[in-house]
């Protein structure tokens, strides 16, 4: 017999079903240093539904905004609410579950309705994402891609918690004082590590993020951790009009359908995509080892900085390569055109030749820039492990560990990569009778 869920969990199952929820019987949250892990209570089959919630438990802007209008109604300044993000909407309404809880009015209490749900989320020193590093932690990153992408979360959050505290003091000042940083920064943890992007609350749900889709929170769905390629469905049930509602009488609800047989007390999982290990320690805490979704983000400036490429970048310049030198080829392109364009400003009367293609010299030169840059990043990884790792808690030392295993077998592989380019370029050569120095061969002389 599995021993008894504690009481915030027997809450939140009570809370979930009186709002319209289904939560499969042998769901059981387990207690861990982390949180609570969710495991079968018995044998659940194939093709379960272990969770549906209706639309409208979701936490989502809509939700959040017309929550603080609620309670911000009196305050001249509650029109600052328009200027809020997505993000900082939902953030300041869970922060303000636990500001608000203790002098509660009852009004409050309705507005405030995610309460149980709050309540089970971990609290701030559970928490393992870089932002919860120590000092010691952190700085064992620094050098790769991860330390600068945590100081450039930390600078925007901050910022986002600025503005949303000068809504909440204009509101309600005995509440500005207790919406201090630590408690923005724990809310904005819980949306990066539990929040779905709002593609999942349509007729065919999606986890694909688009420039459209904004973060929603969804109670008992979100409690269930991550499992690379997991077998698992999202299941959209109701009306054809799926807008999220904190009101709607006939409302579509979203379910969790697992497709694998989980035995007794093993946990039940879900499946976030495929991410790599540089968005799993940002966002959520932790990594997988050897994880094959692994990338790193190089930066190439000049003309290819404006174009992107679906199969290895994004637009701005930035580009993403994966293990085996996955999605090499756009990066490759991007750092030719950087030459040609560097040698068309040497020599404004460049041949037709040069028009029609890149020479074997701009190939043997963007070989050699290529790997260049791949070794730089190589050497500038910090080691491992690092000189301060009996400072560092277990848990954070493996990410580091499955993080640089990563960077350091891509980089290997775009190094390689090329190589094979510099080696492809002077067989031209030779095929074409063109005498071409190798850079090692005039150091040797």
């Amino acid at each position: 017999m599995s021993a008894p869920e504690p009481q915030v969990v027997e809450t939140l199952k009570a809370w979930l079903v009186e709002n319209g929820a289904h939560i499969h019987p042998d769901v059981q949250f387990e207690p861990v240093p982390s949180g609570f892990n969710v495991i079968a209570g018995n044998d659940v089959p194939a093709d379960t539904t272990v969770v549906a919630i209706p639309f409208s438990l979701a936490i989502t802007p809509d939700v959040s905004k017309a929550a603080l209008k609620a309670l911000t109604r009196d305050a001249d300044e509650s029109h600052l609410l328009d200027a809020l993000s997505e993000r900082q909407l939902v953030c300041t309404y869970v922060c303000l579950h636990q500001i608000a809880k203790d002098a509660a009015s009852s009004s409050q209490a309705g507005v405030l309705r995610h309460g149980p749900y709050i309540d089970t989320l971990p609290s701030a020193e559970k928490l393992r994402t870089p932002l919860h590093f120590s000092s010691v932690e952190l700085e064992a990153f620094r050098g790769s891609n991860l330390y600068g992408a945590t100081l450039d979360r930390q600078r925007d959050w901050q910022a986002e918690w600025e503005q949303c505290l000068a809504v909440v003091s204009a509101a309600n000042p005995s509440w500005g004082e207790a919406f201090t940083w630590d408690k923005y920064l724990t809310a904005s943890t819980y949306l990066s590590s539990r929040a779905f992007p709002s593609t999942v609350l349509s007729e065919n749900p999606s986890l694909v993020t688009t420039p459209s889709s904004y973060p929603v929170l969804l109670p008992g769905i979100d409690a269930l951790n991550h499992a690379r390629a997991h077998p698992v469905s999202w299941v959209v049930s109701g009306t054809k009009s799926v807008k999220p509602s904190a009101s709607s009488s006939s409302e579509p609800s979203i379910s969790l359908v697992i497709h694998a047989t989980t035995p007794r007390g093993s946990e039940l999982l879900n499946n976030y995509g495929p991410k790599p290990n540089a968005e799993l320690i940002l966002g959520y805490g932790f990594s997988l080892p050897h994880n094959p979704d692994d990338t790193i983000v190089l930066k190439i400036g000049g003309p290819s900085a404006s174009h992107g490429s679906t199969a290895g970048g994004a637009t701005g310049g930035k580009w993403e390569v994966g293990r085996g030198a996955r999605g090499a080829e756009p990066v490759w392109e991007a750092v030719l055109a950087a030459v040609r364009a560097q040698d068309d400003e040497e020599d404004e009367d460049a041949d037709q030749e040069g028009e029609d293609g890149p020479s074997i010299e701009d190939e043997l030169c963007a070989a050699d820039m290529l790997a260049e840059m791949a070794q730089s990043l190589y050497d500038r990884l910090p080691p491992f492990p690092p000189a301060n790792a009996a400072e560092m808690r277990p848990e954070v030392l493996q990410m580091l560990e499955h993080y640089l295993e990563g960077q350091r077998d891509i980089l290997q592989s775009l190094i390689e990569f090329a190589n094979a380019k510099e080696a492809s370029a002077l067989q031209k050569a030779r095929e074409q009778g063109l005498d071409i120095v190798a850079e090692e061969d005039e150091e040797e002389e």
